[in-house]
């Protein structure tokens, strides 16, 4: 576990205080999570348990398939998601990760608490007490990868500020070469991020299509 992840002795005061940050932060969130699937398979139980009647379990599963399905299809990706959590932490911690990459693996698994939430509501009860917790398990994974996700872009700050320039210094030839410098910079990223959206795009609607083919 991450946790368990031997230290660098040769790790600056510096990582180590960004080690124990995204340690931190990351073990939060996955015990948010473990409550939230405990939450989630007692509100399966106590749904299947009130709308299945005198019937057995399997039929109601039956009956209900889509639901099923769409519970299960939710709870399969918190899961994913979680392990790649874990995983991008502990590239974060190796140095094979970065933390932007940190940021986009919390927002994912808060992505699939709101679908898995939403799987479960289709069929809960009005004022049901277990859907409740439910929800409030939800809002502490949401809030613990809000947390995390903060954690990071202020470590990424800090760092963006320990290397920043010293412009003062700089004769205006070196302060106009840096100034056309960023500029560059920033059209390049600018057409990165296009190409990214346009490629991200493409890849939902072919996860979409392939949904719907399955289905």
């Amino acid at each position: 576990s991450l946790a368990n992840q031997p230290r660098d002795s040769s790790l600056t005061d510096r990582q180590v205080q960004v080690h124990d940050a995204i340690l931190d932060s990351s073990m939060a969130m996955t015990n948010a999570i473990a409550q939230l699937i405990r939450a989630a398979t007692a509100s399966q139980q106590e749904i299947v348990a009130q709308g299945r009647g005198s019937s057995s379990k399997e039929a109601f599963y039956k009956k209900n398939n889509r639901w099923t399905e769409g519970l299960i299809s939710a709870a399969k990706t918190v899961a994913m998601a979680t392990n790649t959590l874990v995983e991008t932490a502990d590239g974060v911690i190796k140095g094979t990760r970065t933390l932007e990459h940190l940021v986009v693996a919390a927002r994912e698994v808060s992505a699939a608490t709101v679908q898995l939430v939403a799987a479960a509501r289709v069929k809960s009860h009005l004022n049901s007490r277990t859907q409740e917790r439910l929800e409030l398990a939800a809002k502490a994974v949401t809030e613990a990868s809000a947390h995390l996700v903060r954690a990071t872009q202020r470590l990424t700050e800090k760092e963006e500020s320990r290397s920043a320039e010293d412009y003062d210094n700089m004769s205006n030839l070196e302060f106009k070469s840096n100034e056309m410098e960023q500029q560059v910079q920033i059209l390049k990223l600018e057409k990165e991020l296009v190409g990214a959206r346009r490629r991200l795009a493409e890849m939902r609607r072919h996860g979409y299509h392939a949904q719907e083919d399955s289905d």
